[in-house]
């Protein structure tokens, strides 16, 4: 069987380009993150207990936690170096988190985190966009099932364009921001490893009015996209 496309996301190398080179260069992620954290916060109760699905090397969990320091988090990733990357991050947490490495491509995930079920929040950033589109739903489909009553689905993800022409603005934006990021390369040599970066064989996107979609089909409530720019969105819904 040959390997999956998103298993590029296992090597080191990969990941270290990832955290090193690209994730600072996110357009908008601190209003990405401040979104999700206002979408937990209105769910107007503590979060006792939260699932980080794809959770690279914390950065969203970090969030959470300086918010909810006493919080039950279980990340999850099927990358090792990723899951290094966030042990080292949140070694220092309140409460220490539960790492686990598990492949959600795979439905026996679950397994591994329902010990700690139900959730009153679960999120997931840049991650399950790998999947194909009738794993996707199935995953969300696995964290409703997951999730307390009342408790918070979030995904900060990458989505597909309507078009090619809205394709090439999202791009543009995001060399843009690489060559920000990246001031000893010229645009042109930034632009170049952004066309011909390692993982993109690995997205599978699809459009966010088709995930909402699918969450609300799923029984999700107040499903929305609550932000939004390009091919970056933060969407999601609460379960009843």
């Amino acid at each position: 069987m040959p390997a999956r496309p998103d298993e590029v996301w296992k090597t080191s190398a990969l990941a270290a380009l990832y955290l090193e080179g690209v994730r600072g260069a996110i357009p908008l992620a601190p209003q990405q993150v401040d979104v999700m954290l206002r979408l937990i916060e209105a769910v107007q109760r503590p979060v006792r207990s939260f699932l980080d699905l794809g959770c690279g090397d914390g950065v969203l969990a970090s969030a959470l936690l300086e918010r909810f320091p006493d919080a039950r988090s279980v990340l999850v990733d099927f990358s090792e170096p990723m899951l290094a990357a966030a042990r080292e991050r949140l070694r220092a947490a309140n409460t220490l988190p539960l790492f686990v490495l598990a492949d959600y491509g795979m439905s026996s995930w679950t397994q591994a985190v329902e010990g700690a079920a139900p959730y009153d929040a679960i999120i997931s950033g840049y991650s399950i966009h790998h999947q194909p589109d009738v794993r996707k739903r199935e995953v969300y489909t696995e964290i409703f099932g997951l999730l307390a009553s009342g408790g918070v689905f979030v995904n900060v993800e990458h989505v597909a364009s309507p078009s090619p022409w809205a394709e090439a603005v999202h791009d543009r934006l995001f060399v843009d921001h690489l060559a920000c990021y990246h001031r000893n390369k010229s645009r042109d040599e930034v632009s170049r490893e952004y066309y011909n970066r390692p993982d993109k064989a690995a997205n599978i996107l699809a459009p966010v009015e088709m995930q909402c979609r699918w969450l609300r089909e799923i029984g999700f409530a107040d499903v929305d996209c609550y932000f939004k720019i390009f091919e970056l969105a933060v969407f999601g819904g609460r379960r009843p």
